[in-house]
């Protein structure tokens, strides 16, 4: 940062006023809708503990610890962080490791691990909701590096030998693979037999940024044929020893629910929510007039959504839709702004990240996909999920503060718009 920028340093937030009021907005909604749901379970002594004032206080105060982390983050220069990626990454990666040792699981899904306790101030956190922002930091940032060269590199090993006799192969993986495609794969593959959702949403955003950064469609279909390969392989060697995935059976279980018709499966907590919508109607049941809080499973949670429009209709339920919609187009309009592919990347790989969870939750609410475990961001129950996507819109409002305060990096050939308007 040079003397003048740091002489206008000024205590009052910066970035996006869009962005900024989409947060405040959806950190109420949190509040409210998590007080209101979990009250029939905290009056009768149900799965929260202590009093349903200790419900509002605690979620009340992890949203003040979001609103916080957000604030302090987007006051840091994402060059600062930008040196960290590699570090910041393999942390997440250890922990997310360490959760099939030393994890704690949900009762419902005890072989599947996914929070860490910290020691002496008693806190849980999931490591995935750190290693989800971290992979999208790395791949943003080697992509940025590559910007000059990556439309014409392979980014999986040519598979001939006289590719890897001309040490063409060698040269790819080390260089291209290692770097770029590796990340995704080990984060994927760490969090996928715990939590398959999230892993497909981390590919999903991967994959879309890696487009953006300018990977060849044909590079893109070759290593998603190469994983699928790997990944049925790895399944059908599991299966041929005796010892299938431990989570296949709940995967299969949840598409077994959602295409069932019959009444042969067990479909009461996707019935509920269904009646939870149906009771809504336009203008919803008023706050804290829902019936089926107590009747619908995770209603603070995973079907938070189904509450949300219960209680305030599908009015409500349709604009909260487009304030996840209008953090993806604030990222794109930040997107534009940037002048180097890093913080260009990294903003729109976070906006996206943040938008397809909100979207996989709300889609899994209307009974339009299978149920997941995914939360909705910035608004269910919970405080890792909400304090690692909180230091993503910190890092989103960052650059966003920075383009207008012209502390961005100069472009070095690593520019995005530059170079599609060079090639147009």
């Amino acid at each position: 940062m040079s003397n003048d920028a740091a002489k206008s340093w000024t205590w009052r937030p910066g970035g996006d006023r869009a962005l900024w009021g989409i947060i405040l907005i959806l950190a109420v909604v949190s509040v409210v809708v998590v007080y209101s749901s979990t009250g029939a379970a905290a009056f009768s002594g149900g799965r929260l503990e202590g009093s349903h004032l200790n419900v509002l206080i605690r979620q009340a105060g992890i949203v003040a610890m979001g609103l916080v982390a957000i604030y302090a983050i987007h006051k840091i220069n994402y060059q600062v962080y930008g040196r960290m990626v590699w570090f910041l990454y393999s942390l997440a990666l250890v922990f997310t490791v360490m959760v099939y040792f030393i994890g704690e699981v949900n009762p419902a899904a005890p072989d599947a691990p996914r929070w860490i306790r910290i020691p002496i101030i008693n806190f849980t956190f999931q490591p995935s909701d750190f290693l989800k922002v971290a992979t999208v930091m790395v791949v943003a940032r080697e992509l940025a590096r590559r910007q000059k060269t990556i439309a014409g590199e392979d980014v999986i090993p040519p598979l001939t030998s006289r590719a890897w006799r001309e040490r063409k192969g060698a040269r790819t993986l080390v260089e291209t693979t290692m770097p770029i495609v590796a990340p995704i794969i080990l984060s994927c593959g760490v969090i996928l037999p715990a939590n398959l959702s999230t892993a497909l949403i981390l590919f999903a955003t991967c994959f879309v940024v890696l487009f953006i950064g300018r990977v060849r469609v044909r590079e893109l279909v070759r290593m998603v044929m190469v994983l699928a390969l790997l990944a049925a392989l790895a399944v059908g060697f599991l299966y041929a020893i005796g010892r299938p995935p431990k989570r296949m059976e709940t995967w299969v279980g949840r598409f077994e629910r959602f295409a069932a018709a019959d009444g042969t499966v067990d479909t009461y907590q996707v019935d509920q929510a269904a009646i939870a919508i149906a009771a809504g109607k336009l203008a919803g049941r008023g706050a804290g007039g829902s019936i089926q809080r107590g009747l619908l499973p995770d209603a603070e949670s995973d079907y938070a959504y189904a509450f949300i429009i219960e209680e305030y209709g599908s009015i409500f339920g349709g604009l909260i839709v487009l304030m996840y919609v209008w953090i993806f187009f604030r990222g794109i309009a930040i997107f534009r702004k940037c002048g180097t592919a890093f913080p260009s990347l990294l903003v729109l790989g976070l906006a996206l990240l943040i938008t397809l969870q909100a979207l996989v939750n709300m889609m899994v609410s209307t009974d339009m996909i299978p149920s997941t475990g995914v939360a909705l961001p910035l608004i269910s129950k919970g405080g890792s999920s909400e304090l690692f996507l909180s230091c993503a819109l910190g890092m989103m409002l960052g650059v966003s503060r920075q383009t207008g305060e012209k502390t961005l990096d100069k472009p070095r050939a690593e520019s995005l718009l530059e170079i599609n308007r060079t090639e147009k």
